[in-house]
């Protein structure tokens, strides 16, 4: 995909259809994979690959989420058949060697514990563990246990299944023209790299009411909410806007009864999650240690008064107004706008401007009854004590 958007910076995605949710037998080994497309290539090795990367100026990283695993090149316009020559190196040839892999190994297994240092992420992991099955339900990064269990075998495995022409998408955009980008594309797509599309195990829904989490960070308490959504695209836009007015914003429900009307604590926040099959609602707030209870009834408060008393138009004309800014303001950047489009092909979720146009078309009365079933439908409530 090429879009042209005049000016002197071109974005580059390179989206692999190989998320979290293609793991399979071995979690975590998408996420230890993204690592090892920087430690080194039948070229080059660690070092040379990044001098690489820095001589063209630009911002090259990677990042693996439940669909995909995307490697971002932002780039001057003159530097773009040198990032996609280094962005085709990583793709076809990079190299897992023993060595380098048990470095980065230690690398992942210290971010795994970062993670568990954080009372917030602890908490969120143990919520959306017992909320959805495998393979959505796993964390992205797996665990200390499957991570010493992977091999730099398993990853030249993966590389060899997932790492072709038919499973990825390249989207640029920026100033660069079409001519200098096929021209590049000639010289580096390797055509006999075609394999085949792969698709990802669904996701199941696991357990539904209430759970204390043990263990853990001391200091704060924390619950989290997880209410599961249809995920149609429809009805995740239609949740979106009911999503601005009941949520984290300083306008927003949550926000205004557990910070200003209760003081309970500093954290809020409201997030909407999704993919290929599924749909979630994840809205989280902090608590002094032994106040969670009242926290409890605080956000059940607000759901119950938001699906009782619905929403005021002149509010809802509010929530649709940031939501278009924020499609809008995701066209207007280029690193952004080449996302969209990788994840319109990858997981069928429509470009900003579409997405736009849907949300302009939902009547008050579609985003009220959505956000009603997002309610009363299936949900967990995850609670750290502090």
């Amino acid at each position: 995909m090429y879009e042209s958007s005049p000016g002197p910076i071109t974005a580059i995605v390179l989206s692999i259809r190989g998320g979290a949710r293609f793991d399979g037998e071995t979690p975590g080994i998408a996420h230890m994979t993204e690592h090892m497309l920087f430690q080194g290539t039948e070229s080059y090795d660690q070092l040379e690959l990044n001098r690489l990367a820095a001589e063209c100026g630009g911002n090259h990283n990677a990042e693996t989420g439940y669909d995909s695993m995307e490697i971002t090149f932002e780039v001057f316009n003159e530097d773009l058949d040198d990032a996609l020559a280094l962005m085709a190196e990583q793709f076809y040839r990079t190299r897992v060697d023993p060595k380098r892999f048990a470095k980065e190994r230690r690398v992942v297994l210290d971010e795994i514990r970062s993670y568990h240092d954080d009372p917030l992420d602890f908490l969120h992991e143990r919520g959306w563990r017992a909320f959805y099955d495998d393979p959505i339900g796993r964390p992205i990064c797996g665990t200390t246990r499957s991570l010493r269990a992977l091999s730099p075998r398993d990853v030249e495995r993966f590389l060899r299944r997932f790492f072709v022409n038919t499973n990825a998408v390249l989207c640029v955009v920026g100033g660069a023209s079409e001519a200098d980008l096929r021209r590049s594309l000639r010289r580096h797509i390797l055509p006999d790299r075609t394999g085949v599309a792969r698709q990802g195990s669904g996701a199941r829904g696991r357990r539904s009411g209430a759970m204390r989490v043990r263990g853990g960070p001391r200091g704060q308490g924390f619950v989290a909410r997880f209410l599961e959504l249809d995920p149609s695209v429809e009805n995740l836009l239609a949740v979106g806007v009911a999503l601005d007015l009941v949520g984290a914003d300083a306008d927003g429900a949550l926000f205004q009864a557990v910070r200003e009307e209760h003081g309970l604590g500093y954290e809020v926040s409201a997030d909407l999650e999704f993919g290929v099959g599924w749909g979630a609602v994840v809205l989280t707030a902090s608590v002094r240690p032994g106040q969670t209870d009242q926290l409890e009834k605080v956000m059940d408060r607000v759901l119950r008064d938001s699906v009782e008393q619905g929403f005021d138009p002149a509010d809802l004309a509010r929530a649709r107004k940031k939501r278009r800014y924020n499609h809008v303001s995701a066209g207007e950047r280029r690193m952004d706008r080449a996302l969209a489009l990788s994840d319109a092909i990858v997981t069928g979720f429509p470009l900003p401007e579409e997405a736009e146009r849907i949300v302009d078309g939902l009547d008050d009365e579609t985003v009220v009854s959505s956000w009603r079933r997002a309610v009363a439908g299936r949900s967990l409530v995850a609670v750290l004590p502090g």
